[in-house]
């Protein structure tokens, strides 16, 4: 379901985590962009314009294996709860540096799931163990909310990632990435003028090129040779 990148992104520009999840958030492949604003298609069938801020947030997006991600890693990931308790990745976000400790906790999302991010303390094959801290409850499994400034509670999970589970690193990203043809997941939100801005995208990756048209010129016949 991709939903980590864009409220993470959000939460970055934003003074509230459930502000940053009421966003509007687009799929969409650039037309052009002249360094301020882009030009995209989002499947309306009709150009859409959305501008960059300085404070705007690029990021792109690699597929990794589990076996990529190493201890000291920071991660985000959305999560089912079986009737167990056991917890399950549905999908597994590797963040850069630069994102340390953003959206940092357990708080639960739409449609009965939720969401986690936190440092992995240990790599098993099939599983990730992320140490994070909360802002509800105590210290251990009971530990969840999004993580305060300072202090709240430490806490600690297993989460099993069964093969099939995408696992995807999030690197730093530039405007030079923004080239016609990438395909964007865009946040977007009413700049000071009332037009839609991004305070923060993933490029996920380029719509495959068209295959080239058949030549159509005419290819003289050979002449045949004099006896």
């Amino acid at each position: 379901m991709k939903f980590w990148p864009a409220v993470l992104l959000c939460a970055l520009a934003l003074p509230s985590l459930a502000m940053a999840q009421t966003l509007p958030r687009i799929k969409a492949t650039v037309i052009s962009f002249d360094g301020q604003a882009l030009t995209l298609d989002d499947g309306s069938g009709k150009p859409m314009m959305v501008g960059l801020t300085p404070a705007t947030r690029i990021v792109r997006q690699e597929k990794r294996a589990l076996a990529d991600i190493k201890p000291g890693a920071y991660v985000g990931a959305t999560l089912t709860v079986a009737k167990d308790g056991s917890r399950h990745a549905q999908e597994v976000h590797e963040f850069p540096e630069s994102l340390r400790g953003s959206g940092e906790g357990l708080v639960a999302t739409p449609n009965n799931r939720f969401m986690i991010g936190g440092a992995v303390s240990a790599v098993a094959p099939g599983s990730l163990t992320l140490d994070y801290r909360g802002s509800e409850g105590e210290d251990g499994p009971a530990c969840s909310g999004r993580a305060p400034k300072a202090g709240g509670c430490k806490g600690s999970t297993t989460i099993a990632v069964a093969a099939g589970v995408p696992v995807i690193a999030l690197l730093d990203g530039d405007k030079s990435l923004l080239v016609p043809g990438a395909i964007l997941a865009v946040s977007i939100l009413a700049g000071p003028d009332g037009k839609p801005v991004t305070p923060g995208l993933t490029v996920e990756g380029n719509a495959p090129q068209k295959p080239a048209a058949p030549s159509t010129t005419a290819v003289p016949a050979p002449v045949p040779a004099r006896r």
